[in-house]
């Protein structure tokens, strides 16, 4: 990663796993969160998440609802034990955000999205996610 600008050097930065398959959308969040100085380790399926939470030891965790090898609610139940987790989805229906919460996820937001909009939820959790770092 590289440094973060100057600008931002004051701030709180994170360590963000991003679990997305689609690698366009991947590679726009990384991207922009790394941005804003965040440290981003992004996975694209289910069945490396376990083995990168444990060696990033994540202080957020970007989750996509629909992964093609595992079920997401499961590993979000898995993942917000450990931490925060937002749930990003492309389901439009009433049932989707209250599962999510119910399984763990301090927040939701709905694809598509604009990265400024993510990584402004990512800043607004920063604190919280960062409270136990030295």
């Amino acid at each position: 990663m590289a440094e973060p600008p100057a600008n931002i050097s004051a701030r709180l930065m994170a360590r963000v796993l991003l679990v997305e398959d689609e690698p366009n959308i991947a590679s726009i969040i990384v991207f922009k969160l790394e941005r804003e100085g965040h440290q981003v380790r992004a996975e694209s399926s289910a069945t490396t998440v376990a083995a990168a939470s444990q060696a990033f030891q994540p202080e957020l965790v970007l989750l996509d609802s629909s992964l093609p090898d595992g079920d997401p609610f499961a590993l979000l139940s898995l993942l917000a034990a450990r931490g925060p987790v937002v749930m990003m989805t492309e389901f439009r229906d009433a049932a989707t955000p209250p599962r999510a919460r119910a399984a763990g996820a301090v927040a939701t937001v709905e694809k598509p999205f604009k990265p400024t909009q993510l990584a402004r939820l990512v800043a607004q959790l920063v604190p919280a996610a960062t409270a136990g770092r030295p």
